[in-house]
Parts: structure tokens; C-alpha cells; sequence
């Protein structure tokens, strides 16, 4: 589906020295990765699971100082090894399904201090440590992203360009999902909400209410893991004042907290940002009825900026910004490079598009609603 221009076998060996650094610097002898977030990014885009709600996969990898080996029952064997892995190189545990992954990792390290990202017993739980490792994007990475932004992207904006009054938000919903998928997507969040539902929730779960004049359509999409998050608005007809209006305030939120995503800043120190943009906007306090975002990569949001989130922005970490106003919202995803930040899921479908003022003859171009 898409080009590769680096191998996972370079890729790995990228991840393997970050991972050991791990090692050295808190002094363990091992890490066991079961997530699958964390096992799609060690293997560039393998998957470890069976149900797709579930964060815990069926096998695991440990990488020690000197080796990495797949640790896998005898049923997820066959497909991981020859589907997931295969360039891979992995050594391979096999233990009966029947028996208990923690005693196989510790035939294997004997002894000293595991660091692990799920809950088993004698081992050291360190989901926050551990995720923090695959923040920065590698190059095979950043090329994937780009092409799953653009992929994503194109998808929605056509589909939505597609959508008719009288459909209802489960079969719009159901109706984008099948386009997701048949591209070689997997969709892992799809919220659909039509006309007052807008105004009046702002996580809408899809129902049978029928779309009469404004659609909303939110995605979060995965491809080898990696996931972008992007939220179109339609309208049959032309935009009121009031909403057109409402909507250019909540979509110059979102351009000035993308051009306030630098390196070196923290998440703390954005969400301060965040709370003066609402304010100069006239809508002081609506950060409060919903999230405003925050990083994004291998999970749909990896941390949401608060303002007690710690956590420095790293060169070439995405984050997806999602300020909302009631009835609009304004969402895409980015990566901050040294200097700026890109926008990932950027538009070239002939969706129309806000070009927002943020100072200094700076300018930055948002998605409008679109008018069928």
C-alpha cells in the first residue's frame, strides 16, 4: 500500500539501541513488551493481538542487553513468525498456551531486574517509562505517517463530500468504516454526531439520529500501528453567521496551538497556552467541557496536556490538537519538527479551507465546514 524507503531490519536495529539505552540507565537486565502499541512499534508495524479492544497482546518480546526473542504460545506462533516478523531478526520461544508467559521469561533471564509494560508478577511496571521510548518518530516512521496522514485524509474528505440528509450517524459511521478498511485501515475511533447532538456532546457515540442540516465526523486511523486523528464538519447549505463565525474562532485555537507546538516545550506550558487562546477568543473556561488533545503515535493519544503533564515535546513527536467550541471543533495531526511542525493530515481533496492570521504576516491553513 505504501512505499517503504527504510527496511524494519535498519528500523529495529534503531529501536534495539534506545531500548538498551533504557537498560543502562536504570540498570535492567531485560524489558518485556506484551502491548501492542509497544510490540507494532519494536517491530515497525507487527501486531501481537486477537480482539482489537484489548491492549495486552498474546505474545510478547524480550529484549536484553544482547538478543531479542519473540516469546509465544503455540497458537499465535504460526501467523506471528510468518506474518508479522518474518524479516525480522527474532529468535523465537515457544511455550504451551497452557502455561505461564512470566515463568518463560524468567527461564531465559534467570535472574536480575525486568522492566515490562503489562502487569505480571515479579516484574517492574513501567508503562510511562517504556512508552516514552518510541515518542520520537524514526525516519520509517515519519515517511509511513506522512503517507497514512494524506491516505486518511483523502478517504474522509471524499467520503464526506458523499454523506446526504436522512442517513443516520450508524450507518454514516458504518459506511466510512468500510472505507477504512477496504484501503488497508483500521479504524480505532469513529464518533459521528448530527446537528443538535454537536452542541450538545462532545465525545457523540454514533445512533440512529438522522442527519438533517450539520454532520460531524471524527476519525482516529491505523495503519501498522501508527495512528492520526482528524474531525471534518458538513453542512446542507449555507452556513448562519453565528456558526461560521463561532467555527473561524474555534479553528484559530487550533492553528495557534499548532504554532505553539515547539521543541523543548512542555506539556504544561501548553496547556496554559491553551487556556489564554480560548480567552483572547471570548470563550474563557470552554477548554473545561472536553480535552483539548495531545500527543498521538501508537495510541490514539499517548497523553493529553494538563497542567500537571510533565512531559517535554520531543523533535519529530506528533500530537493532535482537538479545541472544540459548542457545535464546532477543529482537529488534525502533526509532528513538531526542530523548527516548526507539520500537519500530517493535510487536505488536498478541494475541501475548503480557513486561511487563519496568527501575527507577524504568519498564516496557517485550517479546514472549513464544508457546504453540500
Amino acid at each position: 500500500m505504501f512505499i517503504e524507503v527504510q527496511s524494519r531490519v535498519e528500523d529495529l536495529t534503531t529501536k534495539l539501541k534506545i531500548v538498551r539505552g533504557f537498560l543502562q540507565r536504570e540498570n535492567y537486565d531485560a524489558v518485556f513488551y506484551q502491548r501492542t502499541d509497544n510490540f507494532a512499534w519494536l517491530t515497525s508495524g507487527g501486531y501481537n493481538g486477537i480482539p482489537y479492544n484489548s491492549e495486552t497482546g498474546e505474545c510478547g518480546l524480550l529484549v536484553t542487553n544482547d538478543n531479542i526473542y519473540l516469546v509465544t504460545n503455540t497458537i499465535e506462533k504460526p501467523r506471528v513468525v510468518n506474518e508479522e516478523i518474518a524479516s525480522l531478526p527474532i529468535e523465537v520461544i515457544e511455550y504451551p498456551w497452557y502455561e505461564d508467559v512470566a515463568s518463560v521469561v524468567w527461564k531465559v533471564v534467570k535472574k536480575g531486574k525486568v522492566a515490562t509494560d503489562t502487569l505480571l508478577d515479579g516484574f517492574d511496571l513501567k508503562v510511562a517509562e517504556l512508552s516514552e521510548l518510541r515518542f520520537s518518530l524514526t525516519e520509517l516512521e515519519l515517511n509511513r505517517y506522512r503517507d497514512l496522514g494524506s491516505k486518511a485524509t483523502e478517504l474522509m474528505e471524499q467520503f464526506c463530500m458523499t454523506i446526504t440528509p436522512g442517513q443516520t450517524e450508524l450507518e454514516i459511521a458504518a459506511n466510512l468504516n468500510r472505507v477504512y478498511l477496504s484501503n488497508g485501515l483500521l479504524p480505532t475511533v469513529t464518533l459521528i454526531a448530527c446537528d443538535e447532538r454537536i452542541d450538545l456532546f462532545r465525545h457523540p457515540i454514533a445512533t440512529n439520529k438522522r442527519f438533517e442540516k450539520k454532520c460531524m465526523v471524527v476519525s482516529c486511523v491505523s495503519y501498522k500501528g501508527l495512528i492520526v486523528a482528524l474531525t471534518r464538519i458538513v453542512h446542507k447549505g449555507k452556513l448562519s453567521q453565528s456558526l461560521n463565525d463561532k467555527f473561524l474562532l474555534t479553528a484559530t485555537i487550533d492553528a495557534q496551538l499548532i504554532e505553539a507546538t515547539k521543541v523543548g516545550t512542555t506539556a504544561g506550558q501548553m496547556f496554559e497556552k491553551m487556556k489564554r487562546f480560548y480567552e483572547v477568543a471570548g470563550y474563557r473556561g470552554e477548554w473545561k467541557y472536553h480535552h483539548q488533545g495531545g500527543a498521538i503515535g501508537y495510541q490514539n493519544r499517548d497523553y493529553l496536556i494538563t497542567s500537571m503533564t510533565e512531559e517535554i515535546i520531543q523533535v519529530n513527536q506528533a500530537f493532535a490538537w482537538n479545541p472544540s467550541i459548542k457545535g464546532t471543533k477543529s482537529e488534525d495531526t502533526i509532528v513538531a519538527e526542530s523548527t516548526k511542525s507539520e500537519i500530517i493530515t493535510v487536505s488536498n481533496s478541494g475541501w475548503p479551507q480557513l486561511n487563519i492570521n496568527l501575527g507577524n504576516d504568519a498564516t496557517l491553513k485550517r479546514p472549513a465546514i464544508l457546504e453540500l
